[in-house]
């Protein structure tokens, strides 16, 4: 197989894999704590009446005692004197937990953040370095000034990347792809991390961002290497 068809198989089959990976394998789990509400009871004593039945504006007499008869009665517990928020019970279900005596959380594993990461930032690299082509053709298109100079410094120069675009178009693949890498984990480590902020350990955050690393910049080296290779085959 020729290298220039080699390289953008490995990066087509390194965006399956991790398509894939998120639709078969496992993406996080769920474990359980005692609500700290009920402490694993399932039910609370009521706020309303501190656990006595009786309604606390009427005192359970369902009347009101400075209001004048006949309309005296009780209009929060519509003078039965039962508390309205327990029924009378003087307790009720938890509303934390809902009755259940626990919470449920759920929380990414390292193989979902690996896969997810990883997936996002590479849409994010292919999505600037599309950008990125289509601002370094309008920008020469109003430039053809560029096309003349042999040589452009690159300190605080906004043409250097539009002049390597048309003058050294393999030097521009690989300034591309490494600024490309950086900007695209930065965001999509950023992006995850804002979304499942709740979702996530900070230690299987950090070891997802390593292996997250290692598997973008993997797929920008077969990117930028077919890239390359289909250059020459042009030339």
């Amino acid at each position: 197989m020729r290298s220039s068809n080699f390289f953008p198989l490995l990066a087509f089959l390194t965006i399956a894999s991790l398509f894939v990976s998120m639709l078969i394998l496992p993406t996080g789990h769920t474990y359980t704590e005692t609500c700290p509400t009920c402490q694993g009871n399932r039910t609370v004593t009521c706020e309303s009446c501190n656990g006595s039945g009786k309604c606390s504006v009427c005192e359970g007499t369902g009347r009101i005692w400075y209001m004048p008869e006949p309309g005296n009665w009780c209009a929060f517990c519509q003078g039965t004197g039962i508390c309205s928020t327990c029924e009378g019970l003087g307790w009720h279900e938890c509303r934390k937990c809902e009755g259940k005596g626990f919470l449920a959380h759920w929380i990414y594993n390292l193989t979902g953040t690996t896969t997810i990461l990883s997936f996002t930032s590479i849409i994010l690299f292919i999505g600037i370095f599309i950008l990125s082509v289509m601002a370094s053709a309008i920008h020469l298109s109003f430039n053809e000034w560029i096309y003349g100079v042999n040589h452009m410094d690159f300190w605080f120069n906004p043409s250097f990347m539009t002049w390597l675009f048309a003058k050294h178009r393999k030097r521009w693949v690989k300034w591309q792809t490494i600024l490309n890498v950086m900007i695209s984990m930065e965001f999509g480590i950023l992006l995850f991390g804002f979304i499942s902020l709740r979702q996530i350990t900070l230690e299987t955050f950090l070891w997802g961002t390593l292996f997250s690393i290692a598997v973008v910049s993997s797929f920008s080296f077969f990117f930028y290497k077919s890239y390359i290779s289909r250059l020459e085959h042009h030339l």
